[in-house]
């Protein structure tokens, strides 16, 4: 119990002052001392004030909000790790931290808004990396560098620790400079093949003399050799080095070895075997079989051209000197990422080529450059996720769901169509495709391609799983007090530990409803203890006592249109009818639009009758706002406008006409010179106010009395039917 002065003050003339302030928990019984310092009369008020604040609020003129007398309200929210599911964060649940910071739970934060996923497609590659040689996180998009070779590629997300999935850029065909895995096994003149044996768009090319940079894995080459044509190398392309040996021999046909002969008969085939690689002019030959002096082949491999060769001509036998990966990183080498920082070793096989493969990739930053690929993409309940096809490299990639095959109705499963919403030309701006996920949603999903022609855009997709019991790392909480809450702070709730995450921490003022006008839209607010007051745009959950209810988010809104005036005149074009809840065309001033909403009725000479639905925000008193003709029916009359009358100011507290004139104990009572007035037996309920009000500056007003607990402001907090895990955090 706090006993004695409670407050005092000597304040300013004709301007209403909080002299003293009761505690939300706490009633005060008080004695309310005011001394004339002056040598001639005064008067002065006294009165009882039941809030701190009132706060218009968004919405309807008429609002829908939720609020019950005593009920906590607060804009201060915390993001903890593994966070709480919805029914473990019981309202009213009290906690203190390590750092012995205190606070009560009044709920999870629940966000309802559209996820946007903003959607490329792309060839990626999954690259493996050493275990347990991941250090740090890499971040979407940043550039991946080596150490050694110096080759790089874009980040496009990550499998465990040990999968990467990389963008690469193709070596152009005119690029004469490509890194390689490895330099062992190499040698000036060399030919490497760009391709299969049985591809005719294979390319040969040469190591330059003095080619090979054994620093850094990187070749200099020529392109299009033995008649080949160059083309962009593919990151990742698995190729064989060939050197000439000292097996040779010439073309012993008894004229010319034509083009499509499949036998080569040679001076002396000692050293030539099955499965070698020769070498006439600018041909290369596979040999399938020997037998004596003659080969059996096959003609043009790799990209050279099957063509006549004169008899006599050289034949050599070709070494292959082993596997590599051009256009890649370097064996074993060390990544790292230019904005991360974050770094790995490379384990990848050098067996075959890389995978490259076509995704759709993502990223919830409008214009951003960080897209990865989400192999499985969780969905929550009460979500809408919406993909954007936006972007050109959309084109011919639709976006359609499945709920039986990775490749829907290109494959042997249906369309998958509940809450799902399919709009405009993928790679055409405003395309995207959409999904309301509900508690009826499957709990399965496969996002995949339909483009044209079926079946062509097979392998792009992804999972998706439906969340029914999503965990939530965002809490609101109030009665914050204690040391101050910081990032790496931990609270225990039923044997589960909450880590406050860095940059986690949004203060925000919190206090009690003393009671809430839906008429008027206004809500009378007591601040809690260390709040600060609330302001205009700050934002917090309404408080239903319901079992299990539904919270809605609201905003203290300044500028929220009250009433209009300067109705534009009859038109009799103008189409009569009633046009419900339309949102302005256009505003001369700063206010929102979108959110306000009329509804006009249109009579039959063309006059509109205009009715206040949501007055929006951020207007000012003045502004015109304009509904196009086309908004009322397309008769072909003028554009209807109308100005602002009256606007909301977001958070009042002295405003007359606010609070009631019955609040006040005394109204310009008077006080003779050098007088003490003793008033006795004041009861100042929690979270009340015992304002003041002097005709001069030289009256001095002490409080005096004692606190104790009171539960005359009740908080009935939502009802949660916990979980069995009861209370604590997502299991």
């Amino acid at each position: 119990m706090t006993a004695g002065r409670l407050a005092a003050d000597k304040p300013g003339a004709t301007t209403n002052s909080v002299l003293y302030k009761c505690p939300p928990t706490l009633s005060g019984s008080t004695v309310l001392n005011v001394c004339n310092q002056s040598g001639s009369g005064v008067t002065y008020r006294a009165a009882l004030r039941d809030y701190d604040q009132v706060l218009h609020l968004d919405g309807p003129m008429t609002s829908t909000y939720k609020f019950a007398k005593g009920n906590p309200i607060t804009s201060y929210k915390v993001q903890l790790q593994p966070g709480f599911q919805y029914s473990e964060a019981i309202p009213g649940t009290e906690f203190t931290t390590t750092n012995n910071a205190t606070a009560k739970i009044l709920d999870v934060f629940k966000p309802t808004s559209d996820v946007v996923l903003y959607t490329i497609v792309k060839e990626i590659s999954q690259t493996n990396l050493a275990a347990d040689s991941l250090a740090g996180t890499f971040s979407g998009g940043e550039t991946l560098t080596g150490s050694t070779s110096s080759f790089t590629a874009l980040f496009r997300g990550i499998t465990g620790t040990t999968q990467t999935w990389l963008q690469y850029t193709d070596a152009a065909a005119n690029a004469t400079a490509v890194s390689i895995s490895r330099n062992t096994g190499l040698a000036d003149g060399m030919f490497i093949n760009v391709g299969t044996a049985a591809s005719a768009d294979t390319e040969i090319i040469t190591i330059n003399a003095g080619g090979i940079n054994t620093s850094t894995n990187q070749l200099t080459v020529t392109r299009g050799q033995l008649g080949t044509t160059a083309a962009a190398i593919k990151a990742g392309t698995a190729v064989n080095a060939w050197s000439e040996s000292a097996t040779t021999t010439t073309i012993d046909e008894g004229g010319t070895y034509v083009a499509g002969d499949g036998t080569l008969t040679v001076v002396d085939s000692a050293g030539f075997i099955t499965g070698g690689i020769i070498k006439i002019d600018n041909e290369l030959l596979a040999i399938t079989d020997v037998a004596g002096n003659d080969l059996t082949v096959e003609r043009g491999r790799y990209g050279t051209a099957d063509v006549d060769h004169n008899n006599g001509v050289g034949v050599t036998l070709l070494t292959d000197n082993g596997v590599y990966l051009l256009n890649y990183f370097s064996e074993g080498e060390t990544v790292t990422g230019a904005a991360s920082n974050a770094s790995a070793q490379l384990n990848y096989s050098v067996g075959s080529a890389a995978q490259i493969v076509t995704k759709y990739l993502t990223t919830q930053t409008n214009g951003g450059t960080d897209h990865i690929y989400n192999q499985i993409q969780q969905i929550q309940i009460d979500r809408t996720y919406k993909w954007d096809l936006s972007d050109a490299t959309c084109n011919n990639y639709p976006l359609k769901f499945s709920a039986d095959d990775a490749e829907g109705t290109n494959g042997t499963g249906t369309e998958y169509t509940s809450g799902v919403s399919k709009v405009g030309t993928a790679g055409t701006g405003g395309a995207y495709t959409s999904i309301a996920v509900t508690g009826d949603t499957a709990t399965s999903l496969f996002g995949y391609a339909d483009g044209s022609p079926a079946g062509s855009t097979t392998g792009i997709g992804f999972q998706s799983n439906t969340d029914t019991t999503p965990s939530y790392e965002e809490i609101y909480i109030y009665d914050v007090s204690g040391e101050a809450l910081v990032a790496g702070d931990t609270f225990t709730i039923n044997q589960i530990t909450q880590t406050v995450q860095a940059s986690g921490v949004t203060a925000g003022p919190f206090g009690y409803v003393q009671s809430y006008d839906a008429a008027q839209c206004h809500l009378k607010v007591s601040l809690g203890v260390g709040s600060p007051a609330f302001a205009a745009n700050d934002a917090f959950y309404d408080s239903p006592t319901l079992n299990n209810g539904t919270r809605t988010m609201t905003t203290v809104r300044t500028g929220k249109a009250l009433t209009l005036n300067s109705i534009g005149g009859a038109d009799a074009s103008r189409s009569a009818g009633t046009y419900a809840s339309i949102s302005p065309n256009s505003t001369n001033g700063s206010g929102d639009i979108a959110s306000t909403k009329i509804t006009v009725v249109v009579d039959g000479s063309g006059a509109a009758t205009l009715t206040i639905i949501d007055g929006g925000y951020g207007h000012t008193a003045g502004n015109t706002l304009t509904i196009n003709d086309s908004q009322l029916g397309g008769g072909g009359g003028a554009a209807l406008t109308f100005n602002v009358a009256t606007i909301s100011t977001g958070v009042n507290t002295d405003v007359s006409g606010i609070y009631d004139g019955e609040d006040y104990l005394y109204y310009d009572k008077a006080l003779a010179a050098n007088v003490t007035d003793k008033n006795t037996s004041i009861i100042v309920g929690p979270g009340q106010n015992l304002t003041v009000y002097s005709s001069t500056a030289d009256i001095s007003y002490s409080v005096n009395g004692f606190e104790t607990q009171s539960d005359d402001l009740p908080v009935v907090n939502m009802t949660k039917v916990s979980s069995s895990a009861g209370g604590g955090g997502a299991p």
